[in-house]
């Protein structure tokens, strides 16, 4: 070989040679980029796949839990439901008892009403009686200051036992209605003292003591005379002291004291005048 194109070979190969050991080490710095590159990617997938493994478990509870809060609305509505068929009965059967009460009380309203009406015209009834009644002249009397009918009848006897008998029977309005016939009709006859005091006694035992103190009062105003007159004076001091009227029942009992001191009643009275000074006044007297 010519010694020129020897040199000209020579002089290239030393040219080339560096190039091809440059180009190797960039393919082996390539070569172990994309290693590292895919090493990368790899860990990134492999992460992508943790992460998208958790979002579908997330999605899975997600999904169970809207699977029982559905179950559960279903069992809140049909519960719901059930207790709507439970509720509307009750209502229904509660509404048609209310209508029958309504109708109940129209009908008692009527009943009231009527019953006023009625009474209304009885007390009428009873006016025009007790005006017809005070315009008869006084009954005859007789050697008893007792009246007695055609017959023989004694007619005020048979009202005083009658009252009597009621109001030992405890029939205590139909006593005292009986009284109030016997001095509407006999104010005067020897027995009227004594239906006075029954007459008060029936409004003591219906423990209405206000007006059993009026009428044991009338006892002895209207019939001093009268038997029961020291009886209806104690009667009244004790209606008085359950009215808590403890002045009142005093003077009362000092009163059948000096009035009648010999009689069994005024031992009662000084027992009751000493055990009333004697004893404190319980609250309210």
């Amino acid at each position: 070989m010519p010694l020129k194109p020897l040199a000209v070979a020579l002089l290239a190969g030393a040219v080339l040679l560096p190039t091809a050991r440059g180009q190797k080490n960039q393919i082996i710095q390539l070569q172990r980029d994309m290693a590292l590159l895919q090493e990368t990617l790899r860990q990134m997938d492999q992460k992508n796949a943790e992460r998208l493994a958790a979002l579908e478990a997330l999605l899975r509870q997600s999904t169970e839990k809207q699977d029982k809060l559905t179950a559960g609305q279903a069992v809140i509505e049909r519960r719901v439901s059930t207790l709507d068929d439970e509720l509307t009965e009750p209502q229904r059967a509660t509404g048609a008892k209310v209508d029958t009460l309504v109708s109940q009380f129209a009908n008692l309203r009527a009943t009231v009403e009527e019953i006023s009406a009625l009474q209304e015209r009885l007390q009428g009834d009873m006016r025009d009686i007790k005006t017809h009644l005070s315009t008869i002249p006084p009954p005859l009397e007789g050697e008893e200051g007792e009246m007695a009918d055609a017959g023989g009848i004694n007619a005020s006897e048979a009202i005083w036992e009658g009252g009597l008998a009621d109001y030992l029977r405890g029939n205590l309005d139909a006593a005292r209605a009986q009284f109030m016939d016997y001095l509407a009709l006999y104010p005067t006859h020897s027995r009227a003292g004594e239906a006075q005091y029954y007459l008060a006694a029936t409004y003591y035992g219906a423990a209405d003591y206000e007006e059993a103190a009026r009428q044991f009062e009338q006892v002895y105003k209207r019939y001093p005379l009268s038997k029961m007159a020291p009886e209806a004076l104690y009667k009244q001091a004790m209606a008085l002291e359950q009215l808590k009227q403890r002045d009142e029942a005093t003077e009362v009992l000092q009163s059948v004291i000096d009035r009648f001191p010999d009689s069994r009643i005024a031992i009662q009275a000084r027992e009751e005048l000493n055990r009333l000074r004697n004893s404190k006044p319980s609250p309210g007297l």
